[in-house]
């Protein structure tokens, strides 16, 4: 497993915006992993870190399924280029830790920070990760989940 990375993701759109501070790791496996979700061909998704408490440390939030569903849309926006990486190998990523540090909750903005990390921690140029103005809600400030 490669070690956890957080990357910072900020977009703006007029007056909304999203920030959201996002930590995963990437594992190979010569066999489909039992515990995430299949998101592309040979690509995985395990959120399960941030779906079933929140970081000891207290510096993230607990997500809800609904809200994982946006980093199953990032995830698998890059699964083709990172499948083809890895090949024949299965590859998971991990997402151990999601903020929405100083901004309104806004959970779409899961789909732009996953598809940051997977195009900084492969170097690839991936569509725009830009959402159109509709999906950037601004949802408001959301109460912390212990």
């Amino acid at each position: 497993m490669s070690e956890p990375r957080t990357t910072r993701c900020r977009r703006r759109r007029g007056a909304r915006g999203i920030a959201v501070d996002l930590t995963a790791s990437v594992s190979l496996g010569a066999d489909a992993p039992a515990d995430a979700e299949r998101v592309g061909t040979r690509v995985w998704l395990d959120a399960s870190p941030v779906l079933t408490h929140p970081p000891t440390d207290r510096s993230g939030w607990r997500i809800t399924p609904e809200e994982a569903a946006w980093l199953r849309r990032g995830v698998a926006r890059a699964a083709p280029a990172v499948a083809a990486l890895h090949a024949p190998a299965h590859t998971t990523v991990t997402v151990h830790r999601v903020l929405f540090p100083l901004a309104d909750h806004a959970p779409e903005g899961l789909t732009t920070a996953v598809s940051q990390w997977l195009a900084e921690e492969y170097g690839l140029a991936l569509p725009s990760a830009n959402l159109p103005q509709a999906e950037i809600s601004g949802g408001g400030p959301r109460p912390r989940r212990q």
